[in-house]
């Protein structure tokens, strides 16, 4: 089954942790369709649920790998997934690899 990438892997140079959420969400994807199960609306869950459509796993991968990014970590702090310090300390590093 190909599973369809999300839209800004061109990022993943300069931002590896935005590279590290996408390809681990995409192997979740690929070993055992997470995103299907997901989207599944049936009331009784029984035998393999609908396949999401490519722009389903387009949009599922694109939020996922902008968890990753300066920002999408920053929502992660926001709601107690990061620790802050650990966050700034890693963002200025990324800043200095830029200049």
């Amino acid at each position: 089954m190909k599973i369809p990438k999300g839209l800004n892997e061109h990022r993943f140079k300069e931002n590896p942790d935005e590279k590290k959420f996408a390809e681990t969400w995409r192997r979740h994807q690929e070993q055992g369709r997470v995103l299907a199960h997901l989207l599944d609306s049936r009331e009784v869950h029984s035998g393999s649920p609908p396949m999401p459509s490519d722009r389903d796993f387009a949009v599922a991968a694109t939020v996922v790998q902008w968890l990753g990014s300066p920002v999408g970590k920053l929502f992660l702090e926001e709601v107690g997934f990061v620790d802050k310090k650990k966050l700034l300390e890693e963002l200025k590093a990324q800043e200095k690899k830029k200049r």
